[in-house]
């Protein structure tokens, strides 16, 4: 039997995920950071825009302690997909660091601008909101 696509999965967050997740102690969103079977993993780009959006210093400390399990890895010559072009381009960055690192699903809680690509694969990886990543890890565990 095969696994499940998520047994293994990698999981490139986007900066919203990031920020509502240190925006306020004991988030729904910061228990992504307690799944099992997955790695966590972002772009410098991404941190460059939570860091413009959190100033409070009690969320960059929440943020630094997220970030350790978290790995930042930097992104440059990124090749570009025609299914990135409707996006406006800082998110458009954002979908090609999720497939230039080989994430198995880009998590985003931008319904506006991923929301209509939520449930699609684009070149490997799967657009997913918050919400569903978790409601699957519940199934899973219960």
């Amino acid at each position: 039997m095969n696994p499940h696509p998520l047994d293994q999965a990698v999981l490139f967050l986007h900066a919203n995920v990031l920020i509502s997740a240190a925006w306020r102690e004991g988030t729904e969103i910061a228990k992504i950071w307690q799944l099992q079977e997955v790695a966590l993993l972002t772009s410098d780009y991404v941190i460059q825009e939570v860091l413009r959006n959190l100033r409070n210093p009690e969320q960059i400390e929440r943020l630094r302690r997220l970030m350790r399990t978290v790995r930042l890895i930097p992104i440059a010559n990124m090749k570009d997909y025609p299914e990135a072009a409707a996006l406006p381009e800082k998110d458009r960055a954002v979908l090609l660091g999720a497939i230039h690192l080989k994430a198995t699903h880009l998590i985003s809680g931008d319904k506006k601008h991923f929301g209509p690509l939520y449930g699609q694969i684009v070149h490997g990886v799967r657009i997913t909101p918050p919400s569903e990543i978790l409601s699957y890890f519940r199934l899973k565990t219960s």
